[in-house]
């Protein structure tokens, strides 16, 4: 059903929702609105959308809490259009029914023509008669003759969008005078007495959290490794023990690919299995041809350009077909035509190895040393945690039994740190009156998997507002700027003033470029609303954060644009347009009928 709901909803989907398709997708057989015995969720000037119809456009599906006011919305809209269709008497024509059911290709036979026993097999199978099925048809039908009336309009909307594309395409000359602050840093002077005061009715910002400085350890697996030692004896027992998986047997196999997936036709299936055949007759005539006659014919990308050539696998790698037929060659022997999920296959081996112990050994002695350190870990963690417990005024014990760095921490408050470390179950641990008030080492926390970290405190601070002396500088700085802005900002204003009144100024210009509001070239929205608000030629201002623009605008001729590009721009404004269309028709009819929502109990 899912396909035929993806291919068919242009034909059955018209209006809102895919109603129809969704009561076909649950086998419902009731009509979509007007049964009031399924519990009322909105009434529409009297007409009841209830519970069922709130599945029937869910597909049967079980709806979120979150997600029924929108869905109850959907179908009061379409309520709304249905009880406008009435009253405008707007019907749907037998024929057009006729015409749109015989567009369906799930109503046709094999031959592609509209098969009645088709169509009442399918309906029947979604527990729908023919009458109900095209009573709801023709609804949506209705609603979207009432849905195509709003676009009479047509040539004024496509005029409008043309006129739009235009304006946002069309360029303007531009030309820029930017006041910075930083030019005016020099003269912005601010007092002592000002610092004071700002200092005064900003306490709060500058006020410090409580914090420590840490001390800590940190004990994992991984620092186990370098101290971890792997015998000899212990790397070829692992072997010996585990050849038959760590020695596995790997071939090396070439093929060729004659691509036939499951989606192909007989008639292709076939013509690629005649290739694959042609092929290995020639290759049992001069097997050496191989390398050559993959990079001439295989449709394996990958491998055709190495001559076929695959590598070493082991078995299991490959789709079973393939596998199958590569393990039972011997060296130098081709295979027959072997069929896969991806066509027709060519192999011939190349070459059969096992790993030596010795190729083995760096792997082995790398897993074996992590497998013995784990195992030192988990055998040595009570031991560590009890330590830290029972000696429990230092983190010396902890250094000197396991050779452990101490690391010393900056700054950390309860909400943050910037030691990555120094997580929430660390941070909450180091504030809680054992570590922080009685000075104790923290328990062994664990921080991720395999490893343990012991805190104590190093350092204390409560929280305080530092001293303006300590602040005053940043304060000053801070002032110094705002003044700046300001200056930048009041001169940016006159200078702007000055050239509306026809006064020219002094002043370097940047080098005039076409902007668009297509092509804004890094321009934000108020520079780019400034620029187009001008009188032509004429002059704009705009403030940022930390300047003062004054921008010379001038018209400039359109450059042609690409035909296509601009049909794109003109079709997806006539969208907007029509979707805008609609939405204010609907507002409208709301307007006019009586909406009642249900309360959610």
């Amino acid at each position: 059903m899912f396909e035929f709901v993806q291919k068919h909803r242009g034909f059955v989907g018209v209006a809102f929702g895919l109603v129809i398709l969704g009561l076909m997708m649950t086998g419902g057989s009731a009509t979509l609105m007007g049964d009031g015995g399924a519990g009322t969720l909105a009434k529409v000037d009297g007409v009841e959308v209830t519970e069922r119809d709130l599945q029937t456009l869910a597909g049967g599906q079980q709806v979120p809490e979150a997600e029924k006011p929108k869905m109850v919305e959907q179908l009061v809209q379409r309520q709304l259009m249905m009880n406008q269709a009435k009253e405008l008497n707007v019907l749907a024509a037998d024929a057009q029914l006729r015409e749109q059911i015989g567009k369906i290709d799930a109503f046709k036979g094999e031959d592609g023509k509209f098969s009645i026993e088709r169509y009442k097999s399918m309906l029947a199978s979604r527990n729908m008669t023919v009458a109900q099925f095209e009573q709801l048809l023709g609804e949506d039908m209705r609603m979207q003759t009432l849905v195509d009336s709003l676009g009479s309009s047509g040539f004024s909307s496509r005029l409008a969008a043309e006129r739009l594309v235009t304006a946002v395409t069309q360029p303007r000359e531009v030309t820029a005078l930017v006041f910075g602050a930083d030019k005016f840093m020099p003269q912005a002077v601010v007092s002592d007495a000002e610092v004071k005061q700002y200092y005064d009715s900003h306490q709060a910002d500058y006020r410090l959290p409580e914090r420590v400085k840490l001390s800590y350890v940190v004990f994992s697996r991984d620092a186990l490794l370098p101290t971890t030692v792997v015998t000899p004896q212990q790397l070829q027992e692992h072997f010996e023990k585990n050849k038959a998986e760590l020695a596995q047997e790997e071939r090396q196999v070439r093929h060729i690919l004659i691509k036939a997936d499951a989606a192909a036709s007989k008639e292709a299936k076939a013509a690629a299995k005649q290739k694959a055949e042609k092929l290995l007759a020639e290759l049992k005539q001069n097997p050496a041809r191989f390398a050559d006659l993959a990079k001439q014919n295989s449709e394996d990308p990958g491998s055709a350009v190495q001559g076929g050539d695959l590598g070493y696998n082991r078995k299991g790698v490959m789709v079973k077909a393939f596998d199958d037929a590569a393990f039972k060659l011997a060296k130098g022997e081709l295979s027959g035509v072997v069929e896969t999920e991806y066509g027709y296959h060519i192999l011939q081996l190349q070459d059969v190895r096992s790993k030596s112990f010795d190729e083995l050994k760096p792997g082995i002695e790398q897993s074996l040393r992590a497998e013995l350190a784990q195992k030192r870990f988990d055998a040595e963690t009570e031991k560590f945690t009890d330590m830290a417990y029972q000696q429990a005024n230092s983190l010396q014990p902890l250094v000197d039994a396991y050779k452990l760095p101490l690391v010393q921490s900056d700054w950390v408050s309860r909400e943050a740190s910037a030691d990555p470390m120094l997580n929430d179950k660390v941070r909450e641990a180091v504030f809680g009156d054992d570590v922080l008030n009685k000075k104790h080492n923290s328990e062994a926390i664990e921080v991720s998997k395999g490893t343990l970290l012991v805190a104590r405190v190093a350092a204390h601070e409560k929280a305080r507002v530092p001293p303006l002396t300590e602040v005053a500088g940043k304060i000053s700085d801070l002032l110094k700027r705002e003044k700046a802005v300001k200056l930048a900002q009041a001169e940016g204003k006159k200078t702007l003033a000055a050239l509306q009144a026809g006064t020219p100024v002094a002043l370097e210009w940047t080098p005039s470029r076409p902007i668009s509001r297509l092509r804004s070239e890094g321009l934000d929205k108020p520079a780019i609303n400034a620029i187009f608000s001008a009188k032509l030629p004429g002059y704009a201002g705009v403030e940022n954060k930390d300047s003062y623009i004054v921008f010379k605008v001038s018209a400039a001729t359109a450059a042609p644009m690409d035909p296509a590009m601009r049909q794109n721009l003109v079709g997806s404004l006539e969208q907007v347009t029509g979707r805008q269309t609609v939405e204010a028709y609907i507002a409208e009819l709301r307007r006019k009928q009586k909406v009642e929502i249900a309360q959610p109990k």
